[in-house]
């Protein structure tokens, strides 16, 4: 991640946000494309300041995986955003498709060009989650470097990106009216046509999602999670909430029962040599002391707790499977240890490109960034410490079991937009 490759980056963003400002109208789809390019651009600038500041040391902040995923993501936003900048070249300039070398010369035809070839809008659609999924990660590595001085002043901005005195920061009409109606003439041209460009029918919300919980050996804070979420479902159901998860598992990374990946763990490039752990046989049930934490307590005191008591007693810890990445939607750890160690062998199992994983797919997040404030460093849920004996303290584990929850509370709001129901007194889900 040097200053070269984010600026190559930031000046194809750039250069996409120039046409977006220029044109008047836009298909609303569009406007909305143009709108996320300038919540990238956002976060680049950050990233091109701090790189600019620091050139020789702002890539040591980022472990070795983190950098490597970090130049992947920059290399996908500079890959989306020339497909950005060539969609609202192709729209001002009236072409419907380089490739068959067909105009249109009236803004009435948006419509005919907006539903053929190159500008259909589940490829459009595809652009904005590829954005959206990068923006994201994109976050998080930048609250894993420290953008903000001592004295929690942003660093400056550059020139580049500086509003300029002459005009107003955001030339050309302002965001809601980039789908104002066409001039009148060409409204009346446009007068036997229904109108704007139609968007795809809204997607439902999703139901579906698959979360994944990883820690070492699978016998303690994975489970917690795991346990938690479905404590969570209980209560969002019997609230008669919309509950957005269809499965939920746990695994540890260093664990070889149920795994088919034992060989590139065992080999992966660690970024230091304490990331590596001994692997262990697995098959193991859960410890006692963090389920103790979970059950063993008045909170969610309805009947369906003990049938997910039971079933996590009974769980046996498992190991990764290469899979694993393209079935699950995210895969949540607890240190950046944890996150560095994920990505690496989520890059090795996608390595050789037999097992692709398919958009939206295989998302690493680290649990505590969801509990971290604006501009603070990110917190890791770390394992609790052991009372003088080596046994598993009971309070600690409650502490523990807090923060989890408090954790997962956030990830629910901000990744599938639940929401805790007021007055229940309980954990309840809704959609806004």
């Amino acid at each position: 991640m040097d200053l070269g490759t984010v600026l190559t980056v930031v000046d194809v963003v750039r250069k996409a946000i120039a046409i977006y400002e220029r044109i008047e109208s836009l298909p609303q789809q569009m406007a909305r494309l143009g709108q996320q390019m300038e919540r990238i651009n956002i976060f680049l600038v950050r990233l091109e300041a701090f790189v600019r500041a620091k050139p020789t040391t702002a890539a040591a902040m980022l472990y070795s995986g983190e950098r490597e995923d970090l130049a992947k993501i920059l290399g996908a936003i500079q890959t989306n955003a020339a497909k950005v900048y060539d969609l609202f070249d192709r729209y001002e300039q009236g072409i419907i498709s380089r490739s068959m070398e067909l105009e249109f010369r009236a803004k009435w035809m948006s419509r005919l060009w907006f539903s053929l070839v190159d500008n259909s809008p589940d490829k459009i659609q595809a652009i904005m989650e590829d954005m959206d999924s990068a923006l994201k990660v994109l976050s998080y590595y930048l609250a894993l470097m420290p953008l903000m001085a001592a004295n929690n002043a942003a660093p400056a901005l550059p020139a580049s990106a500086q509003p300029r005195p002459d005009r107003s920061p955001r030339p050309g009409r302002s965001p809601n009216r980039k789908t104002a109606a066409p001039p009148p003439a060409a409204a009346a041209a446009a007068k036997h046509t229904t109108g704007s460009p139609p968007l795809p029918s809204p997607a439902p919300p999703r139901r579906e999602y698959k979360v994944l919980f990883v820690d070492a050996y699978n016998t303690d804070r994975s489970v917690v999670a795991e346990a938690l979420l479905k404590l969570f479902r209980q209560l969002t159901l019997k609230d008669r909430g919309d509950w957005p998860i269809a499965v939920v598992e746990s695994a540890g990374f260093f664990v070889k029962a149920g795994s088919d990946c034992v060989d590139l763990i065992d080999g992966l490039n660690y970024s230091f040599e304490s990331f590596k752990k001994p692997l262990i046989a697995g098959g193991q049930t859960p410890g006692k002391v963090p389920l103790a934490a979970v059950f063993d307590n008045k909170w969610c005191d309805f009947p369906f707790k003990r049938d997910v008591q039971t079933e996590l007693a009974a769980h046996s810890s498992r190991g990764m499977r290469r899979d694993m990445f393209a079935r699950f939607d995210f895969i949540a750890v607890f240190t950046r240890r944890e996150h560095d160690n994920m990505i690496k062998l989520r890059a090795q199992v996608t390595a050789d490109g037999t097992a692709a994983v398919p958009r939206g797919k295989g998302r690493v997040v680290q649990l505590g960034a969801y509990l971290t404030r604006p501009g603070g460093v990110v917190r890791e849920i770390l394992y609790p410490l052991k009372n003088g004996d080596g046994s598993k303290d009971r309070e600690a584990w409650n502490r523990k079991v807090a923060e989890i929850k408090t954790a997962l509370k956030k990830f629910l709001e901000q990744e599938m937009d639940w929401k805790q129901q007021l007055g229940s007194g309980t954990a309840g889900a809704g959609r806004s």
